[in-house]
């Protein structure tokens, strides 16, 4: 199955979509631990409709998640709800794309997503993740739970 993968990155998702249903716009951003800086001055800058953050998921006694493999759906964290509609959209293209999902509540997390929405930057919001050991420095995570949130994604954009 992943014969032909080198590095789940975006990438790797801008790679393969040709055209997209709708307008994407994939950013790389900076310094969410600190405030979301990144993703705060893209959002004002930009007009964004939609933004769904690709991050990773802590596993821990806190978070008790059912496997590595598997990518995470966000429905709160510490900064708040996810949209529900656009994580439904997010299930649906995971289902449409084979791929097992897993939801969660972080309490003591944040993603670029829920701090941009709870700003009032973006609309909607949603937070798809990947489990891994360690959240900062050297994290470990599955490359397949990795390739899993690309595909979902790549469902969900097609």
């Amino acid at each position: 199955m992943l014969r032909d993968f080198h590095s789940p990155n975006l990438l790797w998702l801008a790679e393969r979509l040709k055209q997209p249903a709708f307008d994407v716009l994939l950013a790389f951003t900076a310094r969410e631990e600190v405030g979301a800086y990144g993703a705060m001055y893209l959002t004002k800058e930009q007009k964004v409709d939609d933004l769904i953050a690709l991050e990773i998921c802590p596993k821990s006694a806190e978070y008790p998640l059912a496997s590595d493999r598997a990518p995470v759906l966000v429905s709160q964290d510490g900064h708040g709800l996810y949209d529900e509609n656009l994580n439904r959209a997010l299930a649906d293209s995971a289902r449409a794309a084979g791929v097992e999902v897993q939801h969660v509540l972080l309490s003591g997390f944040g993603s670029d997503g829920s701090i941009a929405m709870k700003s009032g930057h973006v609309p909607r919001a949603a937070c798809l993740a990947f489990p891994t050991d360690n959240t900062h420095g050297y994290e470990i995570a599955h490359a397949e739970a990795m390739l899993g949130c690309l595909r979902i994604l790549e469902a969900y954009c097609g």
